[in-house]
């Protein structure tokens, strides 16, 4: 980690402090947020720099030192975070938090991100309009909530609707991808349906435009050439256990005859195939590949851990479930979700959960790149709230709690090519922070031990984040 070193003109040694007054600042000078005595987690290397001072002025941070020269006045705030660890905010980096129609209030999930030191989320798909609403409200300070990464529609093979766009051809590929590079989105996500001709038309028009793309892979590719096209990340591991089978192309087209009949049961049967079928040797060759050709994976543990335990006896007992919206909640039923699920769809969650922790270890092994996220809100995956667990079935798959942190932190700024301004506590980073009563590099469960966040220099107290709750629960309970 860099530590700065900020000159001061006394040489009297400080104990109960770590920070030095100086003449009073300008009427002019922006006001400073000043955090002392506290552990400073190095997310690069997992290190704790202990009794330091950090000082944020203007939204960012200017400097990190155990003894720091700051201005005298009356818009100075300094908090004595004795003991605290404090790490850079947390990315979810797969959300969908502006769906048509059952939008969640924007009220009720932004805060929650907020509340639960989230302080960014890349959102995967919906209504654009929405989103870029959402966003500039967030950034205008007249909403609570996360920085935000948007794709707005999704590309799909399918009927369209406000969050998605029809692509049946490449001439409706190259001209979706040209639409939303035009409309100002981040990057181009697709999905599963998707022809062999309209994913390559999408990934040249995509490198044409200088916009990344991310999603599913098609089942009408392999995870290697969706690799070698350029896909920046893989959602939710698809395709990866096709391709590591010895019988991958014989699956593959069983698999477009099931998609295209609409026979989950022929699915659900590929799918134990494929469990029987695995060559770890092939696995090894394709996830050097990926790891060569920087291709990200963001496996969702979460969503995948929960869809195989909705019949979980104390599911709809959630304390969570009172910051989610009234009409939400009744989709949410247990029952409700039970009915929707075939036995065979379950027992296949089951097996797909299982199997992904395993498939998550042996391509981290290799040194294959990932994210947190969490697919929220899908049932029972909480805004904010799940991401923790998401962390924590890192940790269960085989990452230590440090590699899962960077999941969440580092991992996410270089991937948005944000290096130089989130993912670590350093001079000129973005000052969105989580103070943490216990060391996460320790125990990830830590993460969850919230002592105070800091959104772009904006200090928000435990009671304060509390108060959040709150308001959401009430506003949720009216929803």
């Amino acid at each position: 980690m860099r530590v700065s070193r900020v000159a001061c003109f006394c040489l009297t040694t400080l104990c109960s402090t770590t920070f030095l007054w100086a003449a009073p600042r300008p009427a002019s000078s922006p006001e400073a947020l000043i955090l002392t005595n506290i552990n400073v987690v190095d997310t690069r290397q997992g290190e704790v720099n202990h009794n330091m001072t950090v000082v944020i002025k203007g939204g960012r941070i200017t400097a990190v030192a155990r003894v720091g020269l700051i201005g005298q006045g009356h818009h100075i705030r300094v908090i004595n975070a004795h003991g605290k660890y404090l790490i850079p905010g947390l990315w979810d980096m797969h959300v969908h938090s502006a769906f048509v129609p059952g939008t969640w209030d924007e009220r009720i999930i932004y805060p929650l991100y907020i509340a639960n030191g989230v302080t960014g989320i890349r959102d995967m798909g919906g209504d654009l309009d929405l989103l870029e609403q959402r966003r500039a409200r967030i950034a205008r300070g007249e909403l609570v909530g996360p920085r935000m990464i948007i794709a707005g529609p999704f590309l799909v093979d399918a009927k369209p609707d406000r969050q998605t766009i029809k692509v049946t051809t490449p001439e409706d590929a190259r001209k979706a991808v040209d639409t939303l590079k035009t409309r100002g989105v981040d990057f181009v996500k697709i999905l599963s349906d998707l022809s062999r001709e309209s994913y390559f038309a999408i990934a040249q028009e995509t490198e044409k435009e200088k916009i990344p793309f991310v999603g599913h892979v098609p089942d009408s590719i392999s995870v290697a050439e969706a690799s070698s096209a350029g896909q920046k990340s893989i959602e939710h591991l698809t395709g990866v256990l096709l391709a590591c089978s010895y019988h991958e192309s014989e699956l593959r087209e069983e698999r477009l005859k099931a998609r295209a009949n609409h026979d989950y049961a022929a699915f659900s049967g590929i799918s134990k195939q494929l469990m029987a079928t695995y060559d770890p040797d092939k696995a090894h060759h394709l996830f050097f590949e990926l790891a060569k050709n920087n291709t990200w994976q963001v496996p969702t543990l979460v969503s995948t851990e929960t869809s195989a335990s909705i019949d979980a006896p104390n599911l709809g007992a959630d304390p969570k479930l009172k910051y989610v919206p009234a009409s939400v909640k009744e989709q949410w039923a247990p029952e409700k979700l039970l009915k929707q699920t075939p036995p065979q769809q379950l027992a296949a969650s089951r097996t797909e959960a299982a199997r992904d922790l395993e498939l998550v270890n042996a391509m981290h092994e290799t040194g294959v790149q990932f994210l947190a996220g969490t697919d929220g809100p899908d049932p029972y995956v909480f805004p904010g709230f799940s991401l923790h667990d998401e962390l924590g079935w890192l940790v269960k798959s085989g990452f230590t709690p440090l590699q899962a942190l960077q999941a969440a932190t580092i991992n996410p700024a270089v991937f948005l090519l944000k290096s130089d301004q989130y993912g670590v506590v350093e001079p000129g980073h973005v000052a969105d922070l989580v103070l943490l009563d216990a060391n996460p590099v320790e125990d990830i469960r830590n993460t969850r031990r919230i002592f105070a966040v800091v959104v772009g220099g904006k200090y928000y107290s435990r009671r304060i984040l509390d108060e959040m709750l709150d308001q959401v629960g009430q506003a949720a309970a009216k929803q």
